[in-house]
């Protein structure tokens, strides 16, 4: 029988635990694994005192702070259902978030909601469930051991519509995919994690958070603000606790190197990541020549090629299907003539095939929709009676690959395809594409095959490319004929304004719900005055995200206080914004 998720806690090496961090300055809490039951226990006991049943079911705003992760794994223990979403973030609109709460509300019949303080603003019709108590605990506590067959919460994390499907996950394939992930990884007292990933994700929770407890090995949480408010803090931050492993989607490499692209050799002094063995990357398509500047980059910082580990999964199967080994990722040249990266060989427990379009078997190299079997797969999305899986037991992933020589490659998506002159392409490999210009912003653009054209969407980064708007759509033009072959309209380059890139929780793109929008006129073209604008309100808003703001200096660090960075840096903010005036 596999040991408990809670059964691993108390046989958990004393020393190890979970950190909790306001940012990648600030240590707010650390939770001994061995000491958690307890804290699990009391947090249990309050939610029953306010009258919560094992069974019943509350919205999760799922939040990082040692509260918010007591409180989960304390209704976990209860037998109640914690329905995982993301928080409220200030640059969402209120009315649009109520909304979405209000639909899961009245399609599951939840009626209670967790308090966690990012609603404190918001005005709901839920009843709202308080955290527990700082610092209670039961004495000697033993926490149930559930069943394997039982529910224990519903990660809304699935799915590129607008709104999200509900993977139910059973305690039996919790377990299963967190001894997969602990016996692939070799996770153990010996490793230290670090994630700054969301824990409303199945990526943050399984893989950032919940796969270390499993594998009691130490954990180092920070809030998804802190990285994309400083991600050399990240690396730095590696590097100080001597991570061995961490977890990220692909918008972190290319985010990163953005910064280093603006660093000296001698800026990266004394950064040290040797230590690291394992980084998961996951959760969205890789972009090859990002990655390999990057290693390249860090190379002289002790950062292994082999060390970064493309992996493939979805919350369907709680989370791990494949991951590369300590061979190192590999990249070759696809059916399609586009390179493509290796996400490992899939685990042993899952049975993977791959079909072509007219329902065959695909052989090596060959091209086709991946479909799963056994494993943790779910058997249907939650209330919902249709089964993922056909007659023979496979689940039609939606995602497109080939394999080769046992490994398995992702090409893109099934949907995500633009068919021109009987031949197939992705989008992907057009957006990676347009995203090495360095005026367009990373992980911001989509590309799509609407009206009968392939229309570009992008969000550029400076006001300047505006002002000479047929230049910059000739070159994005060109960057797409170079690297796919395929001839682009000018006038079908589009520069957007901010906001309008509608994604998933997981960073997918919601390409049908922005085909509509193209379509119906309501994508909005960005003038430069606009996209000052843009900029001065996002800048601002970086402002005021949090108590603490890093700035570099040679690669030190100082430490200023919001109030303080507001007064000495708005000359800055607004000069950075808006042009000086001609002499």
């Amino acid at each position: 029988m596999t040991e408990t998720l809670f059964a691993r806690l108390l046989a958990a090496d004393p020393q190890r635990g979970l950190a909790l961090f306001e940012d990648f300055g600030h240590r707010s809490s650390f939770l001994a694994y061995r000491q958690m039951p307890e804290r699990i226990a009391a947090s249990a006991e309050h939610f029953r005192a306010q009258g919560i049943q094992p069974g019943d079911r509350i919205l999760f705003p799922f939040e990082t702070s040692e509260a918010v992760v007591l409180s989960f794994l304390g209704l976990l223990a209860l037998g109640a259902v914690p329905f995982s979403v993301k928080p409220y973030i200030l640059s969402t609109p209120k009315g649009a978030y109520r909304d979405f709460l209000s639909r899961l509300s009245e399609r599951h019949g939840v009626r209670r909601i967790l308090d966690v303080p990012s609603l404190r603003a918001l005005e709901l019709s839920l009843e709202r469930v308080p955290l527990p108590p700082a610092g209670a605990r039961v004495e000697g506590a033993r926490l149930r051991e559930p069943g394997e067959d039982t529910l224990a919460f519903v990660q809304f994390s699935s799915g590129s519509t607008a709104f999200p499907k509900g993977v139910p996950i059973t305690w039996g394939n919790l377990h299963a995919n967190l001894r997969m992930i602990v016996e692939q990884g070799r996770l153990g007292a010996q490793d230290r994690c670090v994630s700054w990933l969301p824990l409303y994700h199945d990526m943050g929770l399984v893989g950032g958070m919940l796969s270390c407890l499993y594998g009691g090995c130490d954990t180092l949480l920070t809030p998804p603000m802190s990285f994309l408010m400083d991600p050399a803090g990240w690396l730095e931050f590696l590097s100080e606790h001597r991570a061995t492993l961490a977890v990220i989607p692909n918008f972190a490499i290319d985010y990163t190197l953005k910064i280093l692209n603006g660093l000296e050799a001698e800026d990266l002094q004394g950064l040290e990541l040797s230590a690291l063995r394992t980084v998961y990357l996951g959760s969205e398509p890789i972009n090859i020549a990002n990655l390999e500047r990057f290693t390249e980059r860090l190379a002289p910082q002790g950062l292994r090629r082999e060390a970064i580990k493309p992996c493939y999964g979805m919350a369907e199967v709680v989370l791990m299907v494949s991951c590369v080994g300590d061979e190192g990722w590999r990249v070759v040249t696809g059916p399609s003539g586009q390179p493509a990266i290796s996400v490992g060989r899939p685990l042993s427990e899952f049975e993977v095939r791959l079909r072509t379009e007219e329902g065959r078997v695909c052989g090596e190299r060959e091209l086709g929709q991946i479909e799963l079997r056994r494993g943790s797969l779910a058997r249907t999305y939650y209330a919902d009676e249709r089964p993922l899986r056909d007659e023979e037991g496979f689940y039609p992933t939606g995602d497109l690959g080939f394999v080769e020589g046992g490994e398995l490659f992702i090409t893109g998506r099934l949907n995500d395809r633009i068919k021109i002159n009987g031949q197939s392409y992705f989008s992907s490999d057009f957006e990676q594409a347009i995203e090495r210009l360095p005026f367009i912003r990373s992980g911001r653009t989509a590309v799509l095959q609407a009206q009968g054209r392939v229309v570009v969407l992008a969000e550029v980064s400076r006001p300047e490319v505006l002002e000479h708007r047929p230049e910059s759509q000739k070159q994005v033009a060109a960057a797409i004929l170079e690297a796919v072959g395929v001839t682009v309209a000018h006038e079908d380059v589009l520069f957007i304004r901010y906001g309008q890139l509608l994604k998933t929780s997981s960073g997918k793109l919601q390409r049908r719900a922005l085909t509509e929008a193209f379509e119906q006129g309501r994508i909005r073209v960005a003038t430069a005055p606009q996209l000052r604008a843009d900029l001065l309100k996002l800048r601002a808003q970086r402002l005021f995200l949090g108590p603490v703001f890093e700035v570099r200096q040679r690669g030190g660090r100082l430490l200023r206080s919001g109030a303080q960075w507001l007064r000495q840096g708005k000359a800055r903010l607004v000069a950075g914004v808006w042009p000086r005036p001609r002499s």
